[in-house]
């Protein structure tokens, strides 16, 4: 039988407030980095890390209790397309294309823990859950988007769902890092043994775009992201499974509506392009 976390604390009203001032706050140190003091890139990355994780678990509770499943579904699918312009002209495409905004990942996620619910055949299910997290690699949060929200979906214990999760999507950040760091190295190392000077000019480069105090701060700063996925865990674990005031509309058009507000203010202060009205 699963057990019951129901006690006053924290209704989903609050963890929606939460998750949105974290979400402005990191994306303002990401699109705005280079004209924020170097001391307040901390606090933003640290909120920032508590948004995905309260966002998921929302998720999987607003699945629980919705009467409409497939309007569920094409309401994440509708905004995420409503997202996407002001998601590219914040973030650019660093990739040489464009990646796909959060929206898009709670609908990949959402439709995971509907498939599994729905299909008898595990093993089919499984390979259509390891596609969709492939899929996802290119939205924010990536391929640990689904699995996330899966877990919370999944684990029956209802104390240990509410950790488990939160500490993956923190974990997951943090060894990410590591391995970026790492493979950097490697390959540092193996560029060095066939050409040295290869391996002299691609350190320098490195070198080169940290140098100034607010690039290296906001990576150093990077590492609080993790920590304040963390932090999590006890804000889940007070959640009451109370409604608590509707937020619906406001969330899903605020999300768009403060990108495109830092996307202008980037553009204002001469620290990006309007990526969609370039000449």
């Amino acid at each position: 039988m699963e057990e019951s976390i129901n006690k006053p604390g924290y209704d989903a009203f609050l963890l929606k407030i939460v998750a949105i001032a974290g979400m402005a706050m990191q994306h303002s140190a990401l699109v705005l980095g280079e004209v924020i003091p170097v001391a307040l890139h901390f606090p933003l990355q640290l909120a920032g890390g508590l948004t995905f994780p309260i966002m998921a678990f929302l998720l999987v509770e607003g699945y629980r209790h919705t009467s409409n499943v497939k309007r569920y579904m094409g309401r994440l699918f509708l905004w995420g397309v409503i997202s996407q312009v002001p998601h590219t002209m914040a973030f650019g495409m660093p990739l040489g294309f464009p990646t796909f905004n959060i929206m898009f990942t709670l609908f990949m996620s959402l439709l995971a823990i509907v498939l599994y619910d729905r299909m008898k055949r595990r093993g089919l299910f499984v390979f259509l859950f390891v596609l969709i997290c492939l899929a996802t690699a290119l939205c924010d949060w990536g391929i640990i988007g689904p699995v996330v929200v899966f877990i919370y979906h999944t684990v029956k214990t209802e104390r240990l769902r509410r950790i488990v999760a939160p500490v993956l999507a923190a974990s997951y950040g943090l060894v990410t890092a590591v391995l970026i760091g790492i493979l950097v190295g490697i390959v540092i190392v193996f560029i060095g043994i066939a050409d040295p000077a290869a391996a002299e000019a691609l350190t320098e480069t490195l070198n080169t775009a940290g140098t100034t105090d607010v690039r290296m701060g906001a990576t150093f700063a990077g590492i609080l992201f993790p920590i304040g996925s963390f932090l999590v865990v006890p804000l889940v674990l007070r959640y009451n499974g109370e409604r608590g005031r509707s937020l619906k509309y406001m969330f899903y058009a605020f999300y768009p509506l403060h990108l495109l507000i830092l996307a202008l203010i980037a553009y204002a202060v001469g620290i990006s392009d309007l990526i969609f009205f370039a000449g």
